[in-house]
Order: C-alpha cells, then sequence, then structure tokens
C-alpha cells in the first residue's frame, strides 16, 4: 500500500478508480491514508463489505422477499451430514471473490459437484484454503444483468442486459452480451437490493431468469464490471459520470434512452467458450447446454450491425491482439 501512496503523491493523482475484488478490500481499509493525497472511488466500507459477502447478500434478498437460490454455509466437513436435500449438480463457491489471510489473498472459486462423493471432495478442499464454502443449489435460466449508478439512496441510469454465451457454458462470466429493454421488476428488486445495503457508486447486480420467468438473484458487483463495455457502448458511459460525480460533485442524469440490441464480445472470452465446449456435456445436467458446433457457427460472424468487440478496437489494435496472441500460447503451453 506504501507504493500505491507514494505514486499517488508523486503523480498528482486527482482519483483512483480500483476495479477488481482483490483491491477493492485493501484501499477501503487504508482509505483513511489517501485522505490528502487523492480521491478513492470506494463506496462506505461497511456497504463494501455486504456487498463483497455473498452469504450476507443472499440473506439479505431473503428478508426482501427478492427470491434466491438455496444456499448453505458450509464450515466443517460435518455439516454437510447434516439432512440436506441437494439435487445434483450443485456449485460450490466461496463466500467472497477474495480475501486476506496473513497479508496474502485467497482468491475465491466456483465449481461444480455432480455427486455426494464430489460435493465431500470439493468442498473439503475449499475447507482448507478458506474455512468456510457455499453450497448453493443450481438455478438453470438466462442470466440478466443490471447496472446503475447510486447517489443518496436513488437508482439513476438503470441498464439492463442478456448474456448470450458465458466464458463457462455450465455458469461463469459472459464472453458476449446485448443491451435489453429495462425490466420495471428487475428495477424495483434492485432498488430495493442496493438501498438497503447503503451502497453509493456503480454497481451491477446479477440475475437469473429461470423459463417461468422467475428472477432468482445471484450476486452483487460493487465496483466496475467486467462487461462495463457494453453500456458505454450503448450509450451509458458509467466511468465518466463516476469521475464527474468524485472530482466535481456533478450528478449523474436520471435515467438515459440508451440504445438497445446492441451486443459487446470478448473474442478471448469466446475462444475460451469454444475450448470449453470440446469437454462433454456433464451428464445429469438439467436445461438446455450449448452446442460446439452451433457456437462456433454463431460466433464465425465477425461483424453486423450493432455489434462491438470488448478488446479489439480499429484506432488501436495492439492490445487485443496481444491478449489474442497470449491465449493462443497459453493453450500451446497447457496442451
Amino acid at each position: 500500500m506504501g507504493s500505491v501512496i507514494e505514486f499517488s503523491r508523486g503523480h498528482a493523482i486527482d482519483l483512483i478508480i480500483p476495479i477488481t475484488d482483490w483491491t477493492l478490500g485493501p484501499l477501503s481499509t487504508q482509505r483513511d491514508r489517501f485522505r490528502d493525497i487523492c480521491r478513492l472511488a470506494l463506496p462506505a466500507h461497511s456497504s463494501l463489505e455486504a456487498v463483497s459477502d455473498k452469504h450476507r447478500t443472499i440473506q439479505l434478498a431473503q428478508s426482501l422477499g427478492i427470491e434466491v437460490p438455496r444456499t448453505w454455509m458450509i464450515e466443517s466437513i460435518s455439516d454437510l451430514a447434516a439432512p440436506k436435500h441437494f439435487s445434483f449438480p450443485v456449485v460450490v463457491k466461496d463466500r467472497f471473490s477474495v480475501r486476506w489471510s496473513c497479508g496474502k489473498a485467497v482468491f475465491g472459486s466456483v465449481a461444480y459437484a455432480y455427486s455426494e462423493g464430489e460435493l465431500k471432495s470439493k468442498v473439503t478442499e475449499r475447507l482448507r484454503a478458506a474455512c468456510d464454502v457455499l453450497v448453493q443449489e443450481f438455478v438453470a435460466g438466462v442470466g440478466i444483468g443490471f447496472a446503475c449508478f447510486v447517489v443518496n439512496g436513488k437508482v439513476l441510469l438503470p441498464f439492463a442486459w442478456q448474456r448470450i454465451r458465458e466464458i463457462d457454458p455450465r455458469g461463469s462470466g459472459s464472453s458476449c452480451r446485448k443491451s435489453i429493454v429495462l425490466d420495471e421488476q428487475i428495477v424495483l428488486l434492485s432498488d430495493r437490493l442496493i438501498s438497503n445495503i447503503g451502497f453509493e457508486g456503480i454497481a451491477m447486480v446479477e440475475y437469473k431468469k429461470t423459463k417461468d420467468g422467475r428472477l432468482v438473484l445471484m450476486e452483487i458487483n460493487g465496483r466496475p464490471w467486467g462487461s462495463i463495455a457494453l453500456p458505454i457502448a450503448s450509450g451509458i458511459d458509467y466511468p465518466r459520470y463516476l469521475i464527474d460525480w468524485y472530482l466535481l460533485g456533478t450528478l449523474p442524469p436520471k435515467d438515459i434512452p440508451y440504445n438497445t440490441a446492441v451486443t459487446c464480445r470478448r473474442l478471448v472470452s469466446e475462444l475460451t467458450h469454444l475450448r470449453n465446449l470440446r469437454a462433454p456435456k456433464p451428464a445429469n445436467w438439467p436445461g438446455e447446454y450449448p452446442s460446439l458446433w452451433g457456437s462456433l457457427a454463431r460466433m464465425a460472424v465477425p461483424w453486423y450491425p450493432g455489434l462491438h468487440y470488448d478488446d479489439l478496437w480499429l484506432s488501436d489494435l495492439h492490445p487485443g491482439v496481444a491478449e489474442i496472441k497470449h491465449w493462443f500460447q497459453s493453450q500451446m503451453k497447457r496442451d
């Protein structure tokens, strides 16, 4: 942290915007040391703790009448022996995306268990690493994201999108997604959740929409999220409004009529999606599962109206080309 402080002081930095879970926590706990140096784009520490803790998020959502997956907190392997009605597959996920222990980051993970034996093995592994872990029912459905800018308990600049493809077809961050018309129910549920946390700044709330139309909460991101290029391409520049708010005190508009049916894809994530589809569909997988050739056919179209790339721009191809080159090099080493 000392090196960040010295760099900020030596280069007259005005604002630091942390964009990863492993930088949010340390900067938040040390925020007083930056008081006379620069601003930090951080919500209150209590709000940050609430959105970072997936178990607390689930409990709060339940208390507010928001549907969530059935979730069990596992703190010892004996907790699995208690009567539970697991329907496989189940999701084994860490309570935090990252937690700090003895000055070192313990990164969270998400895995799937397809049997009692596999569940016990994966839980044991995570208990050794992180002391507790969540076991969650799998919810089949379409990934829906909702983003907004929250100031003084008011939700501004609402934006929604749908996942088209995910890096891991079983469930993960998206490799391709498109902007959609706002659903008033999503706005209402997200407003209720974020307001109760007392969060301020930009945030993303993730849902699964089931075949029968139910919205099931997955998690909250209280930081700039990986697919933030989509709202920017659609007409809502969250980073710009965030900077203006912190440095100039300028409030963003209440809402902006953004463009729908705008698609953003990240090429290396699309390649990873195809690589993951080389593995067979899990034997007892519930719901739909993408096919390798179907995904390849849809991804083979390099451009159509409304399509944008997260990692390739004609104005500067070098970062995207370097990332693609690195991806292929890593795959060669892996194979």
